[in-house]
């Protein structure tokens, strides 16, 4: 059984942002610790970082993606559909749909968690990014 304790999780992501302080995207990716493939066959996990105000426009992508505010606030924007979530929230993207954040406070980062298809995605073959202008 693999178990990634959330405090964990949240200071990689905390160690990360400070020691890359450039990168755009701060998140970490759950992986099976005896293989450093996927954590699980079909779905893949990851654990993602808005700084202070931070804005972030996500990839494009073929799978679906299910974004879960752990910590803070987050405005989350869906194609043209805009909603705000707060601590314990969740919302679910449609695959090839852009997917835009912001986090909504100004001192604090937030934390969200992510489900996706990726694994099940690349074993069929079918995954793909798109870029968008």
């Amino acid at each position: 059984m693999i178990r990634y304790p959330w405090v964990d999780v949240k200071e990689s992501l905390l160690a990360l942002s400070v020691e890359e302080p450039n990168l755009q995207a701060v998140m970490v990716t759950y992986v099976n610790p005896e293989t450093g493939g996927d954590a699980e066959n079909i779905l893949g996990f990851y654990a993602l970082m808005l700084r202070p105000g931070q804005a972030l426009r996500m990839p494009t992508r073929s799978p679906s993606c299910v974004y879960h505010v752990i910590e803070g606030s987050a405005q989350v924007k869906i194609g043209e559909r805009q909603f705000k979530l707060d601590e314990a929230d969740t919302c679910c993207a449609p695959g090839y749909t852009q997917v835009s954040l912001v986090n909504l406070q100004t001192h604090l980062p937030t934390f969200l968690f992510l489900a996706d298809e990726s694994p099940l995605h690349r074993k069929l073959g079918v995954y793909e990014v798109r870029e968008f202008i």
